[in-house]
């Protein structure tokens, strides 16, 4: 099992890949797994509401969003930039 990698509000900005005032978003349901994209207001506000953000495992950095932010029961997997979240992971002397 990997060790979890937990990250600050201030350095889950830094990693989102934001486009446009807007962020791409996974949210795993019982049935499939939805994509929506969520404005820069909303994603900040599910940062403030996390219990927990952290980096994702393999799977979620092989589809780009290693961003897991668990808010009100839910895991949501915002989209991520890999070059910063490699910087930040190296930074922090994880990778």
């Amino acid at each position: 099992m990997e060790d979890k990698i937990f990250l600050t509000k201030e350095e889950a900005l830094k990693i989102a890949k934001i486009d446009n005032n807007q962020i791409h978003n996974f949210v795993s349901t019982s049935f499939a797994l939805i994509g929506v994209d969520y404005n820069l207001e909303t994603f900040n506000r599910y940062l403030d509401e996390a219990t927990c953000i952290e980096v994702g495992g393999e799977h979620c950095r092989g589809m780009n969003h290693a961003l897991a932010v668990q808010r009100n029961g839910e895991v949501y997997f915002f989209e991520h930039n890999e070059d910063k979240l490699k910087e930040l992971l190296k930074e922090k002397g994880v990778e």
